[in-house]
């Protein structure tokens, strides 16, 4: 019997002591255990890893969804993501801030489970419009065992299985999580 998961709010240096959306999706598209999967778009990503960290508990679980449905979005279009969240978000921010600034001050500025759940949704909608896909294939094939089907390198070097506690993988630390 395999147990779902419990998403829990921050960075985890290992799947040991919980983990985060974007930690769980790092590990189902077979990549080295991370809070930045290479197979989501880095504003995604932030996106996801704010909502994550914004939510409460029971609004954490209504995420899981997203763990797979997010693969295969490394190519969204970054510039529309970060004008929707600012524009649901009702802010401004400076046209020299990097996307994940405007993304992470829109999201702080959010208050909901429903409210954070739905902005995730509908950034994923906007991969999924502009072509990149967000789709039953690519999730597929993340579960499979990783993009293309390679072995996920990066900071483990290609030691151990991805996400495997065991491995002397070096985590980076991000501070990234809205927290």
């Amino acid at each position: 019997m395999s147990r779902v998961p419990r998403l829990t709010k921050g960075w985890h240096r290992t799947p040991a002591n919980g983990c985060c959306l974007m930690e769980l999706t790092s590990v189902l598209a077979g990549e080295v255990w991370s809070d930045r999967p290479a197979c989501v778009h880095p504003v995604l990503a932030c996106v996801a890893r704010c909502v994550n960290d914004r939510s409460t508990e029971d609004g954490r679980r209504r995420l899981l969804p997203f763990a797979t449905r997010v693969i295969g979005t490394e190519h969204a279009p970054a510039h529309r993501l970060v004008a929707h969240c600012a524009r649901r978000a009702g802010i401004e921010a400076p046209r020299w801030w990097p996307g994940t600034w405007v993304v992470a001050r829109a999201v702080r500025t959010m208050t909901g489970d429903e409210v954070l759940r739905r902005l995730l949704d509908e950034c994923v909608a906007i991969c999924g419009e502009a072509g990149h896909g967000t789709g039953d294939e690519q999730a597929a094939r993340g579960a499979a065992g990783g993009r293309r089907g390679h072995r996920a390198t990066g900071h483990a070097g290609g030691r151990g299985a991805a996400g495997d506690p065991r491995a002397r993988q070096v985590p980076r630390r991000h501070h990234a999580h809205a927290g």
